[in-house]
């Protein structure tokens, strides 16, 4: 009886490690069966994810391909992961994607995670004064990039702060805009060329289709000769239509003979350069002069006072005359040189400048009337006015008189970048423009 139940025992233990046996074996040769291939594998934007909640305590993160555990994911449930690149595996041919991702925490933690286990974060509400400090280290007048990144409810939410940060504002009447497209219909057959080119400069900087042109019947903006001169413009737009000053369009010399082109500007500098330094010696040369013939005259003066006959006072007394004479012939000469060289500089300025209007006043023509145009394009698309002439939205002053008023951000009367070049000089839109266009498309405005 002992004897039977002794053999029992072992046949049991025997069949335990029997089975225990196979079970190892079996996971060995299917972890060795796992055939695992890198399909693809980038980088990604830097984006912010959340690990799931993970309650089994057998689910990793592993290194590339899956060769090695890294770390639980259950110790980092709800915890936020920056994940930074990507990669499609095949297993066992299936495909999986997963993310490399770091700890926000713990930067060293780091991992290969299935993207099933992680969701991604939406950006929590920003305060105003949050947004204020955001726009503050952003260039005066200029949305950079963290600006035209915001929650979109932050756009709805803030608009007017942003009108007033950004001089920007919904100026277009409704429909003027359908699908973030205007159609243009061109009324007078000379502007064609110029709305052309506006067109283009903006399509191209925005990187989309946002001007068209049409016909009369398809339109939802219209372009049109207009008469700003007596009320001082040369282009206004109105929420639906845009005017150009016929006037002065039709005057081929209007912008030529008032404007200096920067070839032009910097002869002028130059040339001023020269003049500025030629004054310098020529003030140090009189000084000079002046300076040893009151030293020598003092001198002589002294002698005459001591002289003992007057034939000696006479003689002193001559060559006290002669001083006199020689120093004003001396200074009349350097005055008189002087005098000639600066002939020759304004001369030179005169030649330029018949040369550079003759050459040039076409290519300025044609670049301001496309600037004109340019800039009541940018109206219609919510920007207001700015103090930066190389900007295509410049304006002397904050305080125009038309119809597309809007908050500004500050007041002036002179531009805050006088020395750089103007926008109308080469009708390019500058960062600012294009960034601003940017947002107010954010804004709706467009």
């Amino acid at each position: 009886m002992k004897f039977r139940n002794k053999t029992i025992l072992l046949l049991l233990l025997s069949t335990s490690v029997g089975i225990s046996t196979i079970n190892i074996k079996a996971s060995i040769t299917v972890a060795a069966k796992r055939r695992i291939a890198v399909v693809s594998r980038h980088r990604m934007r830097p984006t912010t994810y959340k690990l799931k909640r993970i309650k089994s305590k057998n689910t990793y993160a592993y290194s590339a391909r899956l060769t090695q555990k890294k770390f639980r994911l259950a110790t980092y449930s709800n915890k936020s992961f920056n994940v930074t690149h990507q990669e499609k595996l095949r297993v066992n041919g299936k495909y999986r994607i997963y993310y490399f991702a770091k700890n926000l925490a713990k930067p060293n933690v780091t991992g290969w995670i299935w993207r099933g286990y992680l969701t991604k974060t939406t950006p929590g509400p920003l305060s105003k004064t949050a947004l204020n400090r955001l726009i503050a280290s952003s260039p005066d007048l200029d949305p950079n990039n963290k600006i035209l990144k915001l929650n979109p409810n932050v756009y709805r939410q803030f608009a007017k702060t942003f009108d007033k940060q950004y001089n920007v504002g919904n100026f277009a009447f409704p429909g003027l805009f359908f699908h973030d497209h205007a159609t243009i219909y061109v009324e007078n057959s000379p502007l064609q060329t110029v709305v052309s080119a506006a067109i283009s400069k903006w399509n191209t900087a925005l990187g989309a289709d946002v001007f068209s042109l049409g016909n009369k019947g398809n339109s939802t903006l219209t372009i049109r000769f207009g008469n700003g001169s007596d009320a001082g413009w040369d282009g206004l737009f109105d929420g639906f239509n845009i005017q150009v000053d016929q006037k002065h369009f039709s005057d081929n010399s209007y912008v030529s003979s008032h404007s200096l082109t920067p070839r032009f500007k910097e002869k002028i500098r130059e040339l001023s350069a020269q003049a500025s330094q030629l004054l310098l010696q020529t003030n140090n040369e009189l000084s000079v002069t002046q300076k040893n013939f009151e030293a020598q005259s003092q001198h002589l003066n002294a002698e005459i006072q001591g002289a003992t006959s007057d034939v000696q006072r006479a003689q002193l007394q001559q060559q006290l005359d002669n001083l006199k004479a020689n120093y004003q012939a001396a200074d009349q000469q350097i005055k008189h040189d002087y005098n000639s060289q600066i002939e020759q500089i304004r001369q030179q300025i005169k030649a330029d400048y018949q040369s550079e209007q003759g050459s040039s006043s076409d290519t300025l023509e044609t670049n301001y009337w496309i600037t004109v145009v340019t800039h009541e394009l940018g109206h219609t698309l919510g920007l207001y006015h700015t103090p930066y002439q190389s900007d295509i939205m410049y304006a002397p002053t904050d305080n125009e008189s038309e119809s597309t008023l809007s908050p500004v951000k500050y007041s002036w009367n002179s531009p805050k970048d006088p020395n750089s070049p103007k926008a109308s000089e080469t009708a390019t839109l500058s960062t600012r423009d294009i960034d601003r266009a940017k947002l107010t498309k954010l804004l709706g405005y467009w």
